[in-house]
């Protein structure tokens, strides 16, 4: 019983010790925020080229919403239903045009920032769109 005992104790401690190195420290999180403050003018490494990839479509989506969310209530319920569908479609085009586009980089360290900044170049397309449908509605 008291081998049980101690092999418990043992597998408990070594437990707790591994979680230890697995749990996120403040100098991770430091190296974290470094890595996210990239100069996105000059990206030099993959991982900037991802995080300012990320960074862009991020931003682009955000405006994105904003002018859709000035379109709506300027529409008819008919054409809101109109532009609820077609931005449905159009939201799956760009992922699958983006995700046809990284393609060509499957399995490479690159692929994801190809993806990011087709997405991000995308929607800003969609979003002169948007900004061309909302100078209609206001003739």
């Amino acid at each position: 019983m008291k081998n049980i005992t101690t092999w418990t104790t043992l597998a408990a401690s070594l437990l707790l010790l591994t979680a230890g190195f697995l749990l996120p420290t403040k100098a991770s999180n430091t190296s974290l925020k470094l890595a996210q403050q990239v100069n996105c003018k000059s990206p030099q490494t993959t991982l900037d080229q991802n995080v300012c990839s990320s960074q862009e479509f991020q931003a682009a989506d955000k405006k994105l919403n904003q002018v859709y969310q000035q379109l709506q209530p300027k529409l008819n319920s008919k054409q809101k239903q109109r532009l609820t569908v077609a931005q449905r479609s159009w939201l799956k085009f760009r992922d699958e045009s983006c995700d046809y586009e990284a393609g060509y980089f499957e399995g490479g360290s690159v692929a994801p920032s190809i993806y990011g900044y087709c997405r991000a170049r995308v929607t800003k397309e969609r979003i002169k769109d948007f900004e061309r449908y909302l100078e209609q509605v206001s003739l």
